[in-house]
């Protein structure tokens, strides 16, 4: 049986005309009450019609007017009668009372509709959202949603947390009192661990607070506090957050304390207190904005006046700088007028020892860098051991075929013995065309232009022009041969700040170049029936590209960088790219069956052949190059899924002393906790020749180990290592990792609650960090 219960004036109507008994000496006048019933009805008709407006902005019909109120909530039981003096219903059996998002399920339950509560009883649940109740005994109230339980368990969805108490009421939209309970993550049967409570009163837009509190694991009780504070909120609010805490032999013991402040639905902040004993008072805030006017942000900024002993310092390997400490980085992208995009990347830090010395909390390096790949894709420019930080301004505006740019790039010299020497690009205005058609031609042309203002303290300095405009003659035979040559002019313009006034301030360069491009494509498609894989193309495309360029027309020019250098160059260069690409038929996540595309390897191999000597370049972009072959490139991409990808980037058969590079990067993953990562890196000529890697195995259903190396093979040392394992137990987990860094030692202690969150501690010799030891 189904009824539905409407506001209270609904409620009324409707009993008048479908549930009042009339007494039998009534029946005469039953006529009159229909006529006036229906004259009822039909007013209340044409004001649904006149009110059709003001009706639709709720989202309801003009048949549910009645509801619009207060809502209707529906009733359906084995049984169902009515107390008409009480005004009251009575349901038993498979009782459930709905409305919207809101169910109540419950044995036996009588409905007030007078004061619109209900009293439920034998295995009740009432669900309002995302959110549960559960309990044998509920007074509830259906408008208010509030009521309580004589012994009963809440649900929070957005916290994932449980809590079960002998009296539980909810006494506001998020508000809550418990007696005699406890609260946990697990499952409320047999959780793993609990924090008991006489009273606790929850807020689920702040915190809980807790009197006569103790944490237990199992049934063994492991700390007692006379007043607790858990984090419960669901939307963000101004508060303490969970505080950072560890030792290390630079710092001594270390505590770090977090303020949120919820400034607006579009910003917030937070804000670090930090004390080292053997530094002082460390101060940093983390700025984050995501605004449809000024875009989307994160700043962050720390500072320290250092009370370090100088000459500890020293011992340690970090030569005492400054005492003003600090460092500023930041990532910000936005939107301006005429769609304009604009990038910001700033990192400005005091010393060259800062990132290598605190390598901990809020203001390490790892922590920053892994909050903007998070929030933006990108990390910070430079490795935390580069003496040269990078600052950049960028800005772009798009067309179809064309791209102006604005980029301001300035770079931090850390090694104040050549600082005054760097040489910053303070800006850098660009346009940029692709091959555009020629109308009533053959022909297609493209334009590559600058204006650049270099500037530094010592040495040359000045302004350049450069103007490149490109033509071309693309042919076809037919789909089996592609033919383009094109002719290119390179106008360039110097004004130079000459350190000594031995040259000329204006002077210019000119040269032609002759470009002939040669490319095929052959390809074929193979059926297969493996897994969602259905068929396979295998594509190749050989190419040969010829290039002269003329000694060029100039003067004395600077150079600034790798274009203000001799051009000149008479060589051939061929090579081809081969792919490999899958179509398969999946599932989409409507389980509709649809076609995808994925490229599962890619090879590219290419070489050059000088047919006459390149001029002789500038020790800072030399490369070794001379008559005759040179190295051999080649990239190799293999990503079939996700469970391994492999890329491996080199020049192969070099004699340059500083040409010969290669780039290996391979990733492994099971799908079932276990992952392998190898990363080397070697560079002739420079201190580059290195193997990280990166292992993590699920030895047990719920234990994970993992390892990290970092070995170079120019110091035959280790230098860097780390060895943890996690432990994961459905609703708490456990990591322990020890970490050893150019003589550093650390301990790192993990403890995540499901809930209530991360706790972290760092531990021992070294300057404390992040975990990378552990999984």
């Amino acid at each position: 049986m189904t009824l539905f219960l409407m506001h209270p004036i609904g409620d009324r109507v409707w009993n008048t005309m479908a549930r009042k008994r009339l007494p039998r000496m009534c029946r005469g006048s039953k006529l009159v009450f229909r006529v006036c019933a229906l004259l009822v009805l039909c007013a209340l008709a044409q004001a649904a019609k006149a009110n059709a407006q003001s009706v639709s902005t709720f989202g309801l019909e003009r048949d549910t007017l009645m509801g619009a109120l207060q809502g209707t909530w529906k009733i359906e039981a084995a049984s169902i009668s009515y107390d008409q003096a009480n005004d009251t219903y009575e349901a038993e059996g498979n009782v459930r009372v709905s409305s919207m998002d809101r169910l109540i399920r419950a044995d036996w339950a009588r409905v007030d509709m007078e004061k619109r509560q209900a009293e439920l009883r034998g295995g009740v649940v009432i669900q309002f959202g995302k959110n549960w109740l559960k309990g044998d005994h509920v007074i509830w109230n259906l408008d208010k949603e509030t009521g309580w339980v004589d012994g009963g368990t809440v649900y929070f969805a957005e916290n994932q947390l449980y809590a079960q108490s002998r009296y539980l009421a909810k006494v506001g939209p998020a508000q809550y009192t418990l007696k005699e309970g406890y609260l946990t993550g697990c499952d409320p049967e047999q959780p793993d661990w609990k924090v008991r409570f006489d009273e606790m009163k929850v807020d689920l837009e702040g915190v809980a607070w807790a009197s006569h509190s103790s944490f237990w694991v199992r049934n063994v009780p492991v700390l007692y506090s006379p007043l607790a504070v858990l984090p419960v909120e669901q939307k963000r609010r101004t508060g303490f957050l969970i505080p950072w805490g560890g030792y290390s032999d630079l710092s001594g013991f270390d505590v770090e304390v977090p303020f949120y402040w919820a400034m607006r639905e579009d910003m917030d902040a937070t804000f670090y207190g930090r004390y080292l004993e053997k530094r002082g008072f460390m101060s940093g805030i983390e700025y984050r904005i995501s605004n449809r006017t000024w875009g989307e942000g994160v700043w962050q900024f720390n500072y320290l006046h250092d009370n370090a002993d100088k000459s500890f310092l020293e011992r340690k390997g970090y030569p005492f700088q400054t005492e003003d400490r600090y460092w500023l980085r930041a990532r910000h992208s936005i939107e301006l007028p005429y769609e304009i995009e604009g990038k910001i990347n700033l990192d400005f830090v005091s010393d060259r020892n800062f990132l290598r010395e605190f390598t901990s909390g809020s203001v390490s390096f790892d922590s920053s860098n892994a909050v903007f790949r998070d929030v933006f894709g990108r990390g910070i420019l430079d490795d935390y051991t580069s003496l040269t930080r990078e600052s950049s301004i960028y800005l772009e505006k798009r067309w179809e075929s064309t791209l102006l740019s604005l980029d301001t790039r300035y770079w931090q010299q850390l090694d104040t013995s050549i600082d005054e020497f760097t040489l910053q690009r303070l800006p850098a205005l660009s346009f940029v065309s692709l091959p555009n058609h020629i109308e009533n031609t053959p022909l297609y042309y493209s334009w590559q232009s600058s204006v650049v203002n270099y500037w530094r303290k010592e040495g040359d300095r000045g302004g350049r022009l450069d103007l490149y405009p490109r033509v071309y003659y693309p042919m076809h035979w037919q789909n089996y041969l592609d033919f383009e040559p094109s002719l290119g002019l390179r106008s360039t313009s110097y004004y130079v700040d000459w350190q000594s006034d031995s040259h000329d301030q204006m002077q210019s360069r000119l040269f032609s170049d002759v470009r002939l491009d040669l490319s095929t494509r052959l390809n074929r498609v193979y059926p297969v029936d493996f897994g969602d894989y259905v068929a396979v193309e295998h594509a190749i495309r050989p190419e040969v590209r010829y290039v002269y360029v003329p000694e060029p027309i100039q003067g004395e020019l600077p150079l600034f960088d790798r274009l203000d250098e001799n051009q000149a160059r008479h060589q051939l260069r061929y090579g081809f790219s081969t792919f490999l690409t899958a179509k398969e038929n999946r599932r989409d996540r409507e389980g509709n069956l649809a076609t995808y595309y994925r490229e599962l390897a890619r090879l590219q191999i290419f070489q050059l052949f000088n047919l006459e000597d390149p001029p002789k370049r500038d020790s800072l972009f030399e490369f070794g190059e001379e008559q005759g072959f040179t190295s051999v490139g080649m990239r190799l991409d293999i990503m079939p899924k996700r469970y391994i990808t492999l890329s491996y980037d080199s020049n192969l058969y070099s004699d340059s002393p500083n040409d010969h590079r290669q780039d290996f990067l391979l990733t492994l993953d099971s799908g079932r906790g276990h992952a392998l990562i190898l990363d080397y890196q070697y560079r002739k000529g420079q201190p580059v020749n290195e193997l990280t890697t990166q292992l993590i195995m699920k030895t047990l259903p719920n234990l994970y180990l993992s390892t990290y190396h970092d070995y170079s093979f120019d110091q035959g040392e280790m230098y860097k290592q780390g060895y943890g394992f996690r432990y994961l137990h459905g609703c708490w987990s456990i990591g322990v990792a020890y970490e050893r860094e150019s003589g550093d030692n650390r301990v790192i202690v993990s403890l995540n609650l499901l809930g209530l969150g991360n706790v972290v501690g760092s531990f021992g010799t070294g300057s404390g960090s992040g975990a990378r030891g552990l999984p």
